[in-house]
């Protein structure tokens, strides 16, 4: 094989000038990419490594008005993008012209449309990836091993699958809440069969701010992205440079702002319904109005990192993600039917001497009557 690193691609081609992610390494020009261990671009073929340059992290953190950028009807700033999309799971993932698979890094599905070319907004910031793919690899299988049921030969099968480094777009909310109510508290009086409880009508206010309200920009892991990968240490991010993107695939948003913002209005509403019950006290609740205000609501577009893998056990397909900031791990849980099986029935068996022992240890007292024919003589004789 000729050891004849490849050139840079040339400015002057359509997909040099769509990808601004394209990195020639200074002494040989292979590409460069971001190696997450060393927070550097590292050469493909030489293993140079080049310094990613560092800028004001202040503007990762810049908060922007939502309402003033809603009501100017200004767009973001976007760039072009080849992508592809997924008719399975809905995903809409950049796609480089010298890749091969075409594999969804979502759902594993394969896609068969053409690579179109799609604007995508430009984000202000990132947490870059910390966790090398060696280490996704060594974190899933202590995940997969400490999994109770699982198959044998879990990490054996697990091992072969590759991992893709997904970011995942993702809008930031904050907000002043303040919320007037009206209800009722119940206060339980009385003991034994004259317990009852008690209402009183109450109102009140209650105030509250949210700071950085996760809502995924994308369909394809909002469940498990902003539950089980949480939290993500946003006091870290940097700028957004595309040096941080080199060797990575991004996700496309497919929630705009707006649609956003009201996504993590579901969670705050819910949110604000546990300050009022905890206002209203007493051991019962009940809400019977909640007029909530919002105010100083503000806005942040960033990248997260994400490590996906899929893999095959017995069959079934399964997905692990592994936060590539943290290290913490999510994944579809795996069976064998046959560990199920054999724990059922130990569970049955446990049940049935367990239930014999109460039954033998809670049983009538008969030792009195023993004793009662003991002394008549008519049980025990010698």
């Amino acid at each position: 094989m000729s050891q004849t690193p490849p050139p840079p691609p040339s400015a002057d081609t359509p997909q040099a000038k769509a990808d601004k992610r394209a990195f020639p390494c200074p002494n040989c020009g292979a590409d460069l990419r971001f190696d997450p261990g060393a927070e550097a671009l590292k050469c493909t073929h030489c293993e140079a490594e080049v310094d990613v340059p560092h800028l004001d992290d202040e503007a990762a953190q810049e908060e922007h008005d939502l309402r003033s950028q809603i009501a100017s009807g200004a767009t973001l700033e976007t760039v072009e993008t080849p992508s592809l999309n997924c008719t399975t799971c809905g995903a809409s993932v950049e796609f480089d012209s010298d890749e091969h698979s075409r594999l969804c890094p979502f759902c594993d599905s394969a896609i068969v449309a053409d690579v179109t070319m799609q604007r995508n907004i430009v984000p202000q910031g990132l947490l870059p990836f910390k966790i090398q793919v060696k280490e996704a690899h060594e974190l899933m299988h202590t995940w997969l091993l400490s999994r109770w049921f699982a198959p044998d030969g879990i990490t054996e099968d697990s091992a072969k699958e590759n991992f893709n480094g997904i970011y995942v777009p993702t809008w930031t909310y904050d907000a002043y809440t303040s919320t007037a109510y009206t209800g009722k508290r119940g206060d339980y009086r009385g003991s034994g069969k004259n317990r009852r409880i008690h209402w009183t009508r109450v109102s009140g206010t209650v105030s509250g701010s949210f700071d950085d309200v996760l809502v995924s920009g994308s369909q394809s892991v909002s469940v498990e992205f902003k539950d089980a990968l949480a939290p993500w240490p946003l006091r870290d991010l940097e700028t957004y440079q595309t040096e941080f993107l080199a060797g990575f695939r991004a996700e496309n948003h497919t929630f705009g702002l707006e649609e956003g913002y009201n996504e993590s209005q579901v969670f705050m509403r819910a949110k604000i319904r546990d300050w009022v019950r905890a206002d209203i006290g007493g051991s019962k609740q009940i809400i019977s109005s909640a007029d909530t205000g919002f105010s100083k609501e503000t806005f942040k577009h960033i990248l997260l990192p994400v490590w996906i893998t899929h893999y095959t056990l017995e069959g079934e397909r399964y997905r692990m993600s592994v936060n590539g900031q943290t290290g913490k791990v999510y994944g579809q849980r795996p069976f064998s039917k046959k560990k199920l099986a054999v724990g059922a029935l130990v569970g049955f068996i446990s049940m049935v001497v367990v239930g014999g022992l109460i039954s033998v240890s809670t049983g009538p007292n008969i030792t009195p009557y023993l004793y009662q024919a003991s002394d008549e003589g008519d049980w025990f004789k010698d």
